[in-house]
């Protein structure tokens, strides 16, 4: 399927206008980290993340009290009454989040001594109410505390499902809860003022050394590419697609910072899925420049090649890159929160490749080709080496006897 035939689009013409535009994309992104900061995530500050919903409206001027180093916002929609909490790096490594979530249990449920906070407490603890009281007459066999385990499981996967348990009725209605149960349930467990959704902690060292990784991994992967496109094609290839490759990250990274993106473990998957998608088109445009070179029987220069290559390539470049912006459309429509910023560097980091393939590696292939003096990249005939052929010198003729004695006379 071809969407453009046989274009002549001159794209080269427009490489300076592209470069100014990145180059003024990545200086306002800079802008934008040397006023703000990095907002560097979990995984690379350390400290801790923690995500409560609670049965009913969010107590934020007490969560405010009690936490006055955190950092406390809406998480999802306001009716799903959600919030993130973000800690502060610790100086030690320790379970903080479960340390504050404990906290937070005790602060903001009222006293009820001998009962079990059903919002809160897990699968196994349930577990170990229900096989102590034995409502169902099960006794202390094995199997007594594996059906009671079942129980538990479902309610737990019943919580998980709702968010948090708002009335006792959700509980007591799950499946496999039979009336003696119920009854347990009723007496010795309370409804907690919220459910612990997730909860996460990253000491100090731990991050440091994350931060290092991410780092090797990106500078690495994009060496990596460039040492293949030398050795597959030559090394002016290899430095365009290195180039090429910095570009694309610098735009996604400038964007993270203009809408004050976290930094997290996502963002460095996206960032190493924009380095393997950006040479993706870079690779076809120089295969296709390498296969003309040996086809073209006209003189064409370096600049006319790069073009007629990406002309040939256009169709293939724009379905590429356009099924996959439709998929990160969908991811940002549907995809909810969680994914927002890596959805979104990765769409930036999309669009960015492809428009540097057919812009900036031009300007970086052909300023090479200008400073190195390299001219036996015009193809053609003309520029290809011609032998003449060459023929022998014809034999001296021999005279006969009579040519002789017509001479001597």
């Amino acid at each position: 399927m071809q969407i453009f035939v046989n274009t002549k689009y001159d794209f080269v013409k427009w490489r300076f206008v592209a470069v100014t535009f990145s180059v003024v994309w990545v200086l306002v992104g800079i802008g934008f980290y040397m006023k703000r900061g990095i907002n560097w995530g979990i995984d690379f500050a350390g400290g801790a993340n923690i995500v409560l919903k609670f049965k009913d409206a969010v107590p934020i001027d007490r969560l405010r009290a009690d936490l006055a180093d955190a950092s406390i916002q809406q998480y999802g929609k306001a009716e799903e009454r959600a919030v993130l909490i973000r800690l502060p790096q610790l100086g030690k490594e320790s379970d903080y989040a479960g340390q504050v979530v404990t906290k937070l249990q005790r602060d903001l449920n009222p006293p009820n001594p001998g009962k079990t906070d059903i919002n809160f407490h897990g699968r196994d603890v349930i577990t170990e109410l229900l096989y102590n009281a034995d409502p169902d007459n099960k006794g202390t066999r094995p199997e007594a505390r594996q059906y009671y385990f079942n129980v538990a499981q479902a309610i737990i996967a019943k919580r998980s499902e709702l968010g948090r348990f708002t009335n006792m009725n959700e509980v007591t209605s799950v499946p496999g809860v039979t009336t003696g149960i119920a009854r347990v349930l009723n007496d010795k467990t309370f409804l907690g003022a919220f459910n612990v959704y997730d909860q996460q902690t990253v000491g100090p060292q731990v991050g440091k050394e994350l931060q290092q990784k991410a780092i090797y991994a990106i500078i690495f992967s994009t060496l990596a590419m460039g040492v293949y496109l030398w050795l597959r094609f030559d090394l002016m290839f290899g430095v365009s697609a290195i180039v090429c490759i910095v570009h694309d990250v610098a735009v996604s990274i400038a964007f993270l910072g203009m809408i004050y993106g976290e930094v997290s473990l996502n963002i460095v998957a996206a960032l190493l899925l924009i380095v393997g998608f950006s040479i993706n088109d870079t690779v076809v445009m120089y295969d296709r420049v390498r296969e003309n070179k040996r086809k073209l029987k006209t003189r064409t220069t370096f600049e006319e090649q790069l073009n007629l290559a990406m002309n040939q390539t256009l169709s293939r470049t724009i379905l590429t890159s356009g099924s996959v912006v439709v998929v990160l459309i969908a991811l940002l429509l549907f995809g909810g929160k969680v994914i927002h910023e890596f959805a979104w560097i990765l769409l930036i980091g999309v669009l960015a490749g492809t428009y540097s393939t057919i812009t900036i590696v031009p300007a970086v292939a052909i300023a090479w080709n200008r400073w190195t003096g390299r001219t036996h990249d015009i193809a053609g005939p003309v520029a290809r080496a011609r032998v003449e052929p060459t023929t022998a010198p014809a034999p001296p003729r021999q005279e006969n006897g009579r040519q002789r004695k017509r001479k001597a006379g």
